[in-house]
């Protein structure tokens, strides 16, 4: 989804006609390859995911992923497949079977459909999948998926359209997303990155809407309110604006049919005011509630949970989850699969497991122990006997670039060192994987069985500081810790996820299913792996440095693929999508190589007037350091925020043109970087220091004169970029400026003496 391939070209052009309302894109196939699975086939695209109805013959399939026209919703689909392709011989396609538990993977009957695969009629009936409509941060995007194949189950002939063309007709939306949208905070780069017709962001406007109010979001109970300002400080020194608000002021006052809707409410009104990017849920469960999400899952019998604990519910924002008003939320077409802010919990009962907690978050982040950032931890257990199915073959997806599956990841670096403790190898233990955290790592991996009081060998009482003790923030670093095991996520019981981040050693984070891990028998896809690869994409490719947003990152990624292509859904990747929260602190941002300090290259002054400016983040190479946040403070407002490109350029537009004389603060943080805080001047106004000065007539189309005094003077004159573009030394009293090869704008002419400067501005037409 995020890398295109030679044998599959996505078409960059769209048409939006504006009668119809009809968006249309154009997607290319070339040859695909064949693979073998357990004495059968699969015909295979890059970027296609394997999918059919449970029985039938399985078929790669596209997801279609359409950026909107502002203010419309999908409410119809059509694919045209042309230009067929034959493929020789005649095929026997794997008929795809349901996803299995990690806590329960045992031996299901092997499901075909005979009547279909001696049908000789085309399969599948209709080559698309369902339509549905969501937002993020208020774009609106139309989700599908076709399948370019053709099969006739009963002759064994395939072929393929190398050629297919989708049309998505829109209507006017039924509700106003105006509201929601923010595109600052790097979500115009987020909805573009996630749009297969990335140009259809120019129909978006930001609503003119002023420099979002802050960005971190704290709710606790009142008893421990105070306890977090250094806490406060801490991000505050880093450009998060962060605000703590106490749970009893939500509840007392925001509407809610119970304490979780008034909290989501809340959460609602702040990022709809203030465009707030993350909220840290302090304190457990029932002290900060939460909301139990409905799913199904077809496996064996079936799975149904009507209470799965689903953080999601705080961090998707758009519509209720209840449309129908009933005891279950979630339930497909109520859902919002797109969420708008990076949320986080952390699990504490009392003060001493805060304490906890906020020591290892901040110690973490400003005193790591060196040293240690390239080595990772896998462990993986044995899965499943026939076909033999192991968490090793899912966790070396997590390393290198893989294309498997449809969806393109690139994780942890091949050439880090790793500590692989597999089960088939003979290497897997609890006892040796602790042995192994308490030498340092910079992460732990684990795929393998799980309960609430147990994972990767280890029972709640495992749990201590002792048994842990290497690993306490002066020996070795605390360490996070992702596992795709069963139900050791489940916050609303005393979990051994939680239990690693209250005591004081171990965990700083963990990433784990408040319900069942899901996983597919003798492949190397499955639900709970497919978000793992997408949260390390979300570190390594996208570089997003805080372990909250890398978990919204991941969801949004996977998003598209939630809603299975045929008539209803397998469900256990939206079941996975549901129950994969975090505990800890959502800012938190692990370190994923040894820290450094990047070059910044920026204006040493400012002048007044100026609306943008430009910085450059780059490494020590001189290579460009993409989504680094540039935010520009004046003493504690942000009046100003950018984020880097892939060039490492940022274009910190400033909300108001400055019309007051101070030094401003530019705080610049990214990925695996040591914060840095530059002060920047701000230039006198002519008043102050040079009153004489004047520039006539302005605006003009380029020939302006400069009334100076009778001394030598320099001048400099730089677009609103911060950019020079003139410059004349040894001025004096009525001088000319030719400027008619300057672009049409707003520039800022300084004059400087050896006693005194001044700055002006003036029009080019």
């Amino acid at each position: 989804m995020k890398k295109l391939s030679l044998t599959l070209i996505l078409s960059m052009m769209v048409t939006l006609f504006a009668t119809a309302q009809t968006i249309e894109k154009t997607y290319y196939f070339g040859e695909p390859s064949i693979s073998q699975i357990q004495g059968y086939e699969q015909i295979q695209f890059t970027n296609c995911m394997q999918s059919a109805l449970v029985g039938q013959p399985s078929l790669p399939w596209q997801s279609v992923s359409l950026m909107l026209p502002q203010g419309t919703e999908a409410v119809s689909i059509t694919v045209e497949l042309s230009d067929f392709q034959t493929l020789e011989g005649t095929h026997n396609l794997y008929p795809y079977q349901t996803a299995l538990t990690y806590s329960d993977p045992v031996r299901r009957q092997f499901v075909k459909d005979e009547a279909l695969y001696a049908s000789k009629s085309a399969y599948p009936a209709q080559a698309y999948g369902n339509l549905s409509t969501q937002y993020l941060n208020g774009v609106g995007f139309a989700f599908s998926a076709f399948t370019p194949v053709q099969y006739v189950p009963g002759t064994g002939e395939v072929r393929y359209a190398t050629k297919a063309t989708v049309r998505v007709t829109t209507t006017a939306s039924k509700t106003d997303h105006s509201r929601m949208l923010w595109l600052n905070n790097g979500n115009a780069e987020r909805a573009m990155s996630l749009a297969q017709n990335p140009e259809m962001m120019q129909t978006y406007d930001s609503r003119g809407r002023a420099m979002s109010g802050y960005d971190l979001l704290v709710v606790t109970k009142r008893q421990y309110a105070t306890a977090f300002g250094e806490y406060v400080k801490f991000y505050e020194g880093r450009g998060l604006r962060t605000r703590v608000v106490e749970l009893e002021t939500i509840t007392s006052t925001m509407e809610g049919r119970d304490n979780a809707e008034k909290l989501r409410n809340y959460i609602l009104q702040e990022y709809e005011e203030n465009g707030i990017m993350m909220v840290n849920l302090a304190g457990d469960v029932p002290a900060i509630p939460y909301r139990g999400f409905y799913c199904y899952a077809q496996s064996g019998s079936g799975y149904e949970d009507n209470g799965i604990p689903a953080d999601l519910y705080y961090a998707a924002l758009d519509g209720n989850w209840n449309d129908d008003g009933d005891n279950l939320w979630g339930e497909i077409g109520e859902d919002d699969l797109l969420p708008e802010i990076g949320i986080g919990r952390m699990c504490f009962s009392n003060q001493n497991e805060l304490n906890n907690m906020l020591h290892k978050a901040m110690t973490y982040q400003d005193e790591p122990v060196l040293g240690e950032f390239h080595k990772i931890i896998m462990g993986g257990e044995h899965l499943y006997d026939d076909p033999w199915t192991n968490g090793s073959q899912y966790l070396e997806l997590l390393i290198g670039t893989h294309d498997d599956n449809g969806y393109t990841t690139t994780g942890i670096p091949e050439d880090y060192e790793y500590t692989r403790l597999y089960e088939e190898e003979g290497t897997w233990s609890g006892s040796r994987l602790r042995n192994a955290i308490n030498q340092g790592t910079q992460y732990v991996h684990h795929d393998g069985h799980a309960n609430t009081s147990y994972v990767a060998g280890w029972t709640n009482s495992d749990i201590t500081d002792e048994r842990f003790s290497g690993v306490n923030g002066i020996d070795h670093n605390y360490t996070f810790f992702h596992t795709s095991g069963c139900i050791c996520g489940d916050f609303t019981s005393d979990c051994i996820l939680e239990r690693m981040t209250k005591i004081a050693n171990f965990a700083v984070a963990t990433f784990g299913n408040s319900r069942y891990g899901w996983f597919n028998e003798g492949q190397t896809e499955g639900p709970a792996i497919h978000l793992h690869r997408e949260t390390e994409d979300a570190y390594y490719h996208d570089r997003i440095p805080y372990g909250g947003m890398a978990l919204r990152e991941c969801k949004i990624e996977t998003a598209p693929w939630v809603n299975a292509p045929g008539q209803y859904e397998e469900g256990a990747l939206r079941w996975n999508f549901y129950d994969l929260n975090m505990m800890g602190d959502v800012a938190v941002s692990p370190w994923h190589d040894e820290p450094f300090t990047p070059e910044v290259t920026c204006p040493t002054e400012v002048f007044e007037g100026m609306t943008e400016m430009e910085v450059w983040v780059t490494d020590g190479d001189g290579m460009g350091l993409k989504n680094f946040r540039c935010a520009l403070f004046h003493f504690d407002e942000m009046i100003g925020l950018g984020y880097t490109d892939e060039t490492g350029l940022a274009i910190v537009e400033i909300q108001d043109p400055m019309d007051y004389i101070a030094d401003l603060s530019l705080i610049v943080t990214g990925c695996d970087a040591w914060p840095q805080t530059i002060t920047l001047q701000l230039e006198d106004t002519p008043e102050h220091l040079l009153s004489g000065v004047a520039v006539y007539p302005n605006p003009n189309n380029g020939q302006f004169t400069l009334t100076l005094p009778e001394e030598a003077c320099d001048i400099t004159i730089v677009n609103a970029l911060g950019q020079m573009v003139y410059t004349q030394s040894d001025a004096k009293g009525l001088t000319s400026l030719s400027l008619e090869t300057l672009s049409e704008g707003m520039y800022f002419v300084t004059v400087k003496t050896d006693a005194a400067a001044c700055t002006l501005k003036l029009v080019k037409e």
